[in-house]
């Protein structure tokens, strides 16, 4: 039988082992900072299709097919990268507290959805047009409306939704970190505008957005990230 001091001690040695160490904070931190940058210059780095008829727009897809794949496979990697590190976060920030909670599995939800967007974009749309591009003038047309859907459809509804859930990952995580002081305060404050904005720019420009909010959005969460990396960069671990 455990003595009462035993009994006491078993708890503290399991809470020390949830927590990260500082190295693995450190890391955490240059996982955020990295793929917030190397994401923004994907974006920036990608092709997008051109031409007038249906059969130039299916070709131009094949011919940029390989490096558009590339492309998504470096933000998948991002969105992993981004995961990992938050995470982090959130363990030190303490998982027990709500908003801290919140904020992993709204942002956990949103990164699923964005690995989804990144496949439909990168992939499907490219494969769809690889298949029909020999195909018959009909055949050519249907793979058009095929893409539109996938494009214009369902990847502009999946990147909405993910990127409120994220906001409101970003805004929970903010109110943890407003109740502490010094830097965390300082980055709270600007998660609540970084961070909650691309929410508030989603939802008000509704069916109709557009390349400014696309845009807008990309860099209001990249102030967050990397205001969130810096800060994991200076922090030791929680004891």
């Amino acid at each position: 039988m455990a003595t009462s001091i035993e009994s006491l001690q078993h708890p503290s040695t399991h809470q020390a082992k949830a927590i990260p160490a500082g190295g693995d904070v450190r890391l955490a931190g240059l996982a955020i900072l990295t793929s917030a940058i190397v994401s923004v210059a994907t974006v920036a780095m990608d092709r997008g299709a051109s031409g007038k008829t249906t059969q130039e727009i299916l070709q131009s897809m094949v011919q940029i097919q390989a490096w558009h794949q590339n492309v998504h496979v470096v933000a998948m990697v991002c969105i992993c990268g981004l995961m990992y590190g938050y995470t982090v976060l959130s363990q030190q920030l303490d998982l027990r507290r709500a908003p801290v909670l919140i904020g992993l599995i709204t942002y956990a939800l949103g990164s699923a959805l964005m690995l989804v967007g990144t496949i439909l974009d990168g992939f499907i749309s490219t494969g769809i047009a690889a298949d029909f591009v020999n195909g018959t003038p009909e055949a050519a047309q249907a793979a058009r409306w095929m893409i539109h859907v996938v494009e214009s459809v369902a990847l502009t509804d999946i990147a909405r939704v993910a990127w409120v859930l994220q906001s409101v990952a970003a805004i929970a995580w903010s109110v943890a970190l407003l109740r502490d002081a010094g830097t965390r305060r300082a980055v709270g404050y600007i998660g609540l505008v970084a961070g909650g904005l691309p929410a508030v720019m989603v939802i008000g420009a509704g069916a109709h957005m557009d390349l400014s909010v696309v845009v807008g959005t990309l860099l209001l969460q990249a102030i967050w990230n990397v205001a969130a990396g810096v800060l994991m960069l200076r922090e030791r671990s929680s004891v």
